[in-house]
């Protein structure tokens, strides 16, 4: 997924005649995302429907079209001109021009993070390797540290990693399971690609981040979702809006990268440098949704991501600001070609016949209507990336099938037993085994639920394993196969003790599995499951499938093609060494903490990359 600017036309339904005029009216989407139905809806229409009592009339509507046209031609332009719109070659050779403060004296280490969506590992390396990548090389490579395999937080989606690089904690201890999810509590549908959505997401998990822990330092969010506790946060609306609905990427990434100029005028103004910025690039990723990871537009943004990254290291250079400030490059999860697709929601809702509604109600829509709406239905499901789904199901009540009624649900509170995912009502009185029909189908990898407190079963087509905790406080986790052959095929690699539900530490399991076709997945999905938003069922899809209808490329799933990316770092404190083994996407936010000399937590999964920092024990 990538984070999509402010889309023009907010819907804001005010629905007056109850639950049947309340359906989630669709924005504009880059794929077929299912769950809730979606269809095009073009931001005037949006515009018109986000108050049902106000029709203007047709030639009203023309001429707010007309001036509508107008204004975006004119922001158009005054993006170009804010951008710089140099010829590309020689982008490498220029600057953005931003007048960074020189250090004061005694001004302690300052950070910036470029995070740039979906990056694919493999090309990347080629690439750097081939010389295609120079700014990389020189202000990254050249100075710092380079790890080849940094391991993405399960599921690999964006908002789910962001949200676990600025906690430091796997996804299911801060809650963000997905771009979107469903509250079976409260009875509603988080889908953070909606504009009256988008911002609700730093109020739906309460992990502290790493802007909270810099409270008394000034810090800066530019274009990143996970901002919470940042004293700003740019988010571009007004300008990347347009450049966004164009499909003009790169320019979107360097107007997000000219909001430098904010840093350098609050660093005047407060005669500091900001303690920790972060920006967001988005290009590489939409260009792989669009031609592929394998394509020369792929290869041409993240060149792009290099020369206009390097436009703004060479002003903190000019500025003497370099040698003072850890800079760090790396991405949510990811990317990889897809050349088959499977329909997921199709298939459940048409094939395996399960009661599913076709709209969303999010929060903003009265907790009556929700219940009302979601108690016709027994499954909601919820994806991301494409290559990942969640399954939401209500728990079936006996007795009513066999005296051959309708079935009946128990409300939502109430999960369904690991006997009733085998053996659940469809929604013409049949009865079908959901796990089974899952693992059958070809487009799906693994399959995994919780059958009881502190175990999850994992699926596969080989067969299934337990992943299971000696205790509830425990983060150790022990794996044992149930049933046919392993299931992730470890019993190749591992060691006996790993194999027979001994608990072993993350970190070991992450060192363990780090060369197998399932890295990091033991203590990962065992996490994942303690979210209260996690699916009853999660499903991962199968190299070379996504679950959505067109996409050239995917992620989400739980191969190293979708897990590992990549992350460098350089300046004060950062060792110069290429590193093979695998580091987690939540060490970096205990490593920036390190690096700018403040306190490190204890209750987090992730731990500093720095040797020289002492390995502090997990919570038992």
């Amino acid at each position: 997924m990538t984070l999509l600017p402010g889309r023009p036309g907010a819907v804001i339904l005010a629905p007056p005649c109850g639950p049947a005029r309340t359906g989630r009216v669709p924005g504009v989407t880059r794929r077929a995302h299912t769950g809730p139905h979606r269809t095009r809806t073009s931001p005037a229409a949006k515009c018109c429907r986000a108050h049902p009592a106000w029709r203007p009339s047709h030639a009203a509507a023309r001429r707010g079209l007309c001036g509508l046209r107008f204004f975006l031609l004119i922001l158009l332009a005054a993006c170009a001109a804010l951008a710089g719109c140099g010829a590309w070659h020689d982008e490498r050779e220029q600057t953005f021009g931003f007048d960074f403060p020189p250090p004061a004296a005694g001004e302690g280490p300052s950070a910036i993070v470029f995070f740039v969506d979906g990056v694919n590992p493999q090309v990347f390396d080629a690439m750097l390797q081939a010389g295609r990548l120079p700014m990389v090389q020189r202000y990254f490579v050249e100075r710092g540290l380079y790890t080849t395999r940094c391991v993405a937080n399960i599921p690999s989606v964006t908002l789910a990693n962001e949200t676990s690089f600025v906690t430091g904690v796997f996804v299911g201890r801060h809650g963000i399971t997905g771009i979107n999810w469903f509250d079976r509590n409260r009875l509603f549908w988080r889908d953070y690609e909606e504009v009256n959505q988008k911002n609700t997401l730093d109020g739906d998990y309460t992990t502290p981040t790493i802007y909270e822990r810099l409270a008394d330092e000034t810090t800066m969010s530019l274009f990143f979702q996970a901002h919470r506790g940042a004293t700003k946060f740019a988010e571009n609306w007004t300008s990347a809006g347009p450049p966004y609905f164009f499909g003009w990427y790169d320019l979107v990434d360097r107007l997000s990268l000219w909001r430098f100029d904010i840093v350098s005028h609050v660093a005047r103004a407060r005669g500091a440098f900001p303690a920790l910025t972060i920006a967001y690039l988005l290009a590489p990723d939409m260009e792989a949704y669009r031609a592929g990871v394998s394509s020369q537009a792929y290869e041409k943004a993240l060149e792009h991501a290099d020369a206009h990254i390097g436009r703004v290291l060479r002003d903190l250079e000019s500025a003497g600001r370099l040698q003072n400030t850890v800079i760090a490059l790396t991405s949510d999860h990811g990317m990889n070609d897809v050349g088959r697709h499977f329909p997921i929601e199709d298939f459940l809702r048409n094939d395996v016949r399960l009661h599913m509604p076709n709209h969303a109600f999010a929060d903003d829509v009265r907790f009556e209507w929700r219940f009302a709406y979601y108690r016709q239905f027994a499954c909601v499901l919820a994806g991301s990336g494409d290559r990942y789904w969640a399954l939401y199901l209500r728990k079936p009540r006996p007795g009513a099938a066999a005296e051959g009624k309708k079935t009946e649900f128990e409300n939502w509170l109430i999960h369904p037993s690991p006997e009733d995912l085998r053996n659940y009502p469809t929604r013409d009185g049949g009865r079908v085994d959901l796990i089974g029909r899952l693992r059958d189908a070809e487009a799906v990898d693994v399959v995994a639920y919780r059958p009881g407190p502190d175990r999850v079963h994992v699926v596969t087509k080989r067969g299934t394993a337990e992943l299971s905790r000696p205790s509830a406080g425990s983060r150790d986790v022990g794996y044992r196969i149930l049933k046919g052959e392993d299931p992730l095929g470890y019993a190749e690699t591992l060691p006996p003790a790993m194999l027979f539900g001994q608990p072993q530490a993350p970190d070991a399991w992450l060192q363990a599995t780090a060369d197998t076709e399932y890295p990091d997945l033991v203590p990962q999905l065992m996490a994942y499951f303690d979210a209260p938003r996690a699916g009853d069922i999660a499903i991962f899809a199968a190299p070379g499938w996504n679950f959505g209808h067109k996409l050239k490329a995917g992620h989400g799933g739980v191969r190293p093609i979708d897990m590992y990316t990549v992350l460098l770092m350089a300046g004060p404190g950062v060792p110069h060494e290429r590193r093979a083994g695998p580091v987690r996407d939540v060490d970096i936010m205990p490593t920036l903490l390190h690096l700018l000399g403040k306190p490190v937590p204890t209750d987090i999964d992730g731990r500093s990359l720095i040797p020289s920092f002492p390995a502090a024990p997990y919570p038992r």
